[in-house]
């Protein structure tokens, strides 16, 4: 027997908005720290990797937070319709982001640390966020629409 397409909507929910919420508190930690070097936050240079100019980071990462926020709202008011290919295509990409800021962490932690790309951790570990939120929202569209056995 398949799922209903909404069971479990509230654990899928709390997930996404913990997920979301944590991106957010990075964009505004990272924005803060640019402007006021508070004292209880990492310095600005921990929360960028320098690979994108700030200012462009930021829009994108106003715009990725919109976007997931959306599909959250779309989410929680039951409007997301659950696909079997839009799971596997968000599991697909979470797992492989997921893996490569894994790699990255890797090579930075045992050889590579020279080089800020692979030692900035902070960056690394919000990358996983956004993989997790990828990777959940897979799993919802999946488990939703279960084929029976």
């Amino acid at each position: 027997m398949s799922a209903q397409p909404y069971d479990n909507l509230k654990i899928y929910a709390i997930i996404l908005t913990t997920l979301l919420t944590l991106f957010c508190f990075r964009v505004l930690a990272q924005l803060l720290q640019r402007h006021f070097e508070l004292p209880f936050l990492p310095p600005f240079a921990s929360w960028h990797s320098g690979v994108v100019p700030y200012n462009l980071l930021l829009a994108l990462q106003i715009l990725i937070a919109a976007l997931l926020g959306w599909v959250l709202r779309r989410l929680v008011s039951k409007r997301l319709r659950p696909s079997r290919r839009q799971g596997l295509v968000f599991l697909l990409i979470g797992l492989v982001y997921f893996l490569v800021m894994a790699a990255r962490l890797f090579v930075g932690l045992t050889g590579m640390s020279e080089h800020y790309w692979f030692r900035s951790y902070l960056a690394t570990l919000f990358h996983f966020v956004l993989s997790g939120y990828l990777i959940v929202l897979g799993h919802f569209h999946l488990r939703t629409t279960a084929r029976p056995p």
